[in-house]
């Protein structure tokens, strides 16, 4: 619930993909890993992280993959880097290793501050679910900090029915879940439809009745994403990770040359991402009806509007209503809305029970 709270801040953290391997072979995986996908000098991302000075530093770098504990002394050296500084850091693991825990992975979860498992139908298929429970009991009796990352069609999708009632059981609640939706980039573009959830009403490509496009803005364009080349981008969106050239103005740098602060200051100051996170993608190009959001902002050539007194105001007033909504306002908007009180298990400062 806390790292959720920080998503509408920019520069807050940093996402890192330090591999674009892995060993399983998920249906629906959005990077569409392989054991003999790419991967990068590891130098690229322990420079970035060195960067970090406790006066300019990201609150949490956010360790991804592929597989990030495919390379568990990369993933602790990040850890122990960027704690120096005061940063937090997070591995999201698809839990190959699962049911026993490797010497050399135990290190790199130890150095991290919190931890998270994804578990999902695609999941299941390679890593039995009682082999991913083994792993959590094992580590929330040390003390770790965890979390479940799942992923189903929908919110009727009978699986996350069952899989977040049994987590809840399992763990008595005290293990947070953020529920997402499969979303349709990676292998599951390329899969079957079933994969897929159904199209939502009034989704980002609907305009108004005036034929004007609506003010959306767009919380992604907040984080920046280091990809699997060290190329760092203002988003997470996995269309804009994975492909080259990065248009223009999601381009922050690059991992193996520019450092924290220099990123930053783009993320910060660039016209055109103050204007997303302020309007979105849609109003800032006028898009005409049917035009999709990620699309219309990959393709934007655009001129930003002024950095005017009126401009700033919105931007402070549109991030602070983000930010009112806490980490259960930003799963339930951006995950799976019914499940969105779920990442709050476990929190001190949850106001009631689910």
């Amino acid at each position: 619930m806390d790292i959720l709270a920080l998503r509408p801040v920019p520069a807050a953290a940093v996402l890192m993909a330090i591999t674009r391997r892995c060993p399983l072979r998920c249906g629906h995986c959005s990077t569409g890993s392989l054991p003999g996908s790419e991967e990068h000098p590891g130098e690229i991302f322990q420079r970035f992280a060195g960067t970090f000075t406790p006066a300019d530093r990201p609150e949490l770098v956010m360790l991804t993959g592929g597989e990030p504990l495919l390379r568990p002394r990369l993933a602790r050296s990040l850890a122990e880097t960027a704690a120096r500084s005061g940063t937090r850091t997070m591995i999201l693991s698809g839990m190959f290793f699962a049911p026993r825990i490797p010497a050399s992975i135990a290190g790199a979860i130890e150095a991290a501050d919190h931890f998270s498992a994804s578990l999902d139908a695609f999941h299941e298929e390679e890593v039995p679910r009682k082999s991913v429970f083994a792993v959590m009991r094992a580590l929330l009796a040390r003390g770790k900090d965890l979390s479940f990352h799942l992923t189903g069609s929908g919110p009727d999708d009978p699986y996350l029915r069952d899989v977040t009632a049994e987590i809840r059981r399992e763990f008595h609640d005290r293990i947070p879940m953020l529920v997402g939706r499969v979303r349709p980039v990676g292998r599951a573009r390329a899969g079957a439809p079933a994969l897929l959830p159904a199209p939502a009403a009034g989704n980002a490509a609907t305009v108004t009745g005036s034929g004007v496009a609506p003010a959306l803005p767009c919380v992604m364009a907040a984080w920046p994403t280091v990809g699997f080349d060290g190329t760092i981008t203002a988003c997470c969106n996995q269309d804009v990770v994975d492909h080259r050239p990065v248009p223009g103005h999601l381009r922050l740098g690059h991992a193996g040359a520019d450092d924290w602060s220099t990123v930053r200051e783009r993320c910060l100051t660039s016209g055109t991402l103050r204007a997303l996170r302020t309007y979105g993608p849609l109003r800032l190009a006028g898009a005409p009806p049917g035009r999709g959001y990620c699309e219309t902002c990959r393709e934007l050539e655009v001129t930003p509007p002024p950095h005017t007194p009126a401009a700033a105001f919105l931007e402070r007033r549109v991030r602070d209503m983000q930010l009112a909504g806490g980490g259960v306002g930003f799963a339930g908007r951006y995950g799976c809305p019914p499940y969105g009180d779920l990442v709050s298990l476990g929190h001190p400062g949850r106001k009631h029970d689910l």
